[in-house]
């Protein structure tokens, strides 16, 4: 059996459909219950990574962990949450992976940390990265979880990271930063771009890179699973396009983006509201996020190889998906 934690979020609920086509049974261990309209694995328990018993519980019986679980949102009112579910729940996740004796760990981390700077770009699975690179409590926490993952693989354990990008496509009811992005376009809340360029994956390509890592990864490697290089204002031109909608026209200074997420971080502090944009997410953009993830796929993939989809394929996806959930 094989256990997705986080297994009812974005990228986690498409990895069971791929995990549950192939034949494998499949346990999930998530805070939330199923909600998409993906076929239901096998069990499903409800728990947090923060909680290291229930974690054992889980994982007890299975060949195999997929540890999707953390807070991909790069701001919380609370800024301590993030190495507590990212960190010391990955720290959990190793634990009960080691007493459970598991045949394979995949974790998944984040492009996000893979950013040093004054890179050029674009990013492999080269780079070397430290904790000075680090932008935020969100990039630090994931930051400390792989290391951990890494060092765990060091000591002889199975295990591989992958680091998937921005993932758009169907079913992001959680709303990742992506998603949020797409779904606040289509609400007329965008009305300018911050010039960056950044790296979309399609969730069901990067479900499918956990899959094929667990088959075929190299323990101890880090494999990235990108897409798409585009300028957000490419990709929200693209958006206008397909969905009959006017693009944004301004371009938004660097200081005054940054200027304004820290206003709207100020005032989430004291409201609870989530920001439209966060400071790291800001200055993110100020690093090179373009990835080159063609030897990811070419080993991961195979004699047959893997070819990800078309960013105008999963773009009408995604925006169809978004609409029909606002009831458009």
């Amino acid at each position: 059996m094989d256990l997705v934690i986080g297994g009812s979020g974005f990228i986690g609920s498409h990895l069971v459909s791929l995990l549950q086509a192939a034949g494998r049974p499949v346990r999930v261990f998530d805070r939330k219950p199923w909600h998409t309209d993906l076929p239901k694995p096998a069990e499903i328990l409800l728990g947090d990574i923060r909680d290291g018993r229930a974690v054992q519980e889980a994982a007890r019986g299975c060949e195999r962990i997929f540890h999707l679980a953390a807070n991909p949102m790069l701001w919380d009112r609370n800024p301590d949450v993030f190495d507590q579910v990212n960190r010391q729940g990955t720290e959990n996740v190793i634990r009960a992976a080691r007493e459970a004796k598991v045949q394979r760990l995949v974790y998944t981390s984040t492009e996000s940390i893979l950013t040093p700077r004054d890179h050029p770009g674009p990013i492999t699975e080269d780079v070397r990265v430290t904790e000075e690179d680090q932008l935020g409590p969100y990039c630090l926490s994931k930051y400390r979880a792989e290391r951990a993952v890494l060092e765990l693989a060091a000591s002889g354990f199975d295990a591989v990271v992958v680091n998937p990008t921005m993932p758009l496509g169907p079913g992001d009811r959680n709303l990742t930063p992506p998603g949020r992005m797409v779904r606040n376009f289509l609400q007329g809340k965008i009305k300018g771009y911050i010039d960056c360029r950044l790296n979309f994956v399609d969730v069901r390509d990067a479900a499918m890179g956990h899959m094929l890592a667990a088959e075929r990864g190299v323990p101890g490697r880090r494999y990235i699973l990108a897409g798409h290089n585009l300028s957000v204002k490419g990709l929200l031109t693209m958006a206008a396009r397909e969905a009959g909608m006017k693009p944004p026209a301004f371009r938004v200074p660097y200081g005054l983006a940054l200027a304004f997420s820290r206003m709207e971080e100020w005032w989430g502090r004291r409201t609870g509201r989530q920001p439209m944009s966060s400071v790291t997410g800001v200055k993110l953009c100020r690093r090179s996020m373009a990835f080159d993830g063609s030897r990811t796929w070419r080993e991961l993939g195979g004699a047959e190889g893997f070819r990800i989809r078309p960013l105008a394929d999963t773009l009408r996806d995604t925006l169809r998906w978004h609409l029909e959930e606002m009831g458009r």
